[in-house]
């Protein structure tokens, strides 16, 4: 069972994700809530943690970005996917940074949403491409001070870029014709190389140190 938290001040938009969550026997809706204050009262009441929730920005009064470390205290292993209408770097570096899990854009759709659901389950990233492809270009842009890229082989730097762009282990496998095992192994090295445990910390290290190079993410031996 996927559990399932919202936090979106739009009515509308949030009883048709409630409505549309309530299809599935494989997802739950813990909470459905308007702003960050309703959902701590909702908090004292019912600590039971959900594993994603999916969190506007523009909420009122504790905005949706103040409320990342609000709620990652509590819900630390939550998967936290911001959903916002607001597609400025700006926006987009400081959520991430802060702690989210993903970043979706408004418009979508319920499939989409759907669609969003199973990537993240699958051990995807939730990040819409547009989305992905504007922090790629940014940071390439960024990027001045060779010093502090880390060295990675050629392969390596091919996994990480299709990890950061939220495909999964096998979607990599079959884009790069190797087996899912060999990305596992991949992927293992890069975290060793880069000192983290997950692949949140390994996108957050690379967004924070704008260690993008060149066409690619990392330069290689």
């Amino acid at each position: 069972m996927i559990t399932i938290g919202i936090i979106e001040d739009d009515w509308a938009l949030r009883q048709s994700i409630s409505d549309y969550i309530s299809q599935y026997n494989d997802l739950q809706l813990l909470f459905s809530c308007n702003c960050i204050e309703k959902w701590l009262v909702h908090l004292e009441a019912d600590p039971e943690v959900p594993k994603m929730v999916f969190l506007d920005i523009g909420l009122p009064g504790i905005s949706g970005l103040k409320a990342i470390s609000i709620i990652k205290k509590d819900y630390p292993e939550t998967i936290l996917i911001i959903i916002t209408g607001d597609s400025s770097i700006e926006s987009i570096w400081d959520a991430i940074l802060n702690g989210a899990n993903g970043y979706l854009l408004k418009p979508f759709s319920l499939l989409q949403l759907r669609e969003q659901i199973d990537i993240i389950e699958a051990g995807g990233a939730a990040l819409s491409p547009n989305i992905a492809e504007k922090l790629i270009r940014n940071i390439n842009q960024k990027n001045n001070n060779p010093a502090t890229i880390h060295l990675l082989t050629s392969r390596q730097n091919d996994v990480l870029e299709l990890l950061i762009k939220g495909l999964t282990y096998k979607e990599i496998s079959n884009i790069l014709n190797v087996s899912t095992a060999t990305v596992n192994d991949h992927i293992k090295k890069i975290y060793i190389k880069m000192c983290v445990n997950s692949k949140s910390e390994l996108i957050c290290k690379v967004l924070n140190n704008k260690l993008f190079a060149g066409d690619g993410i990392f330069l290689h031996n």
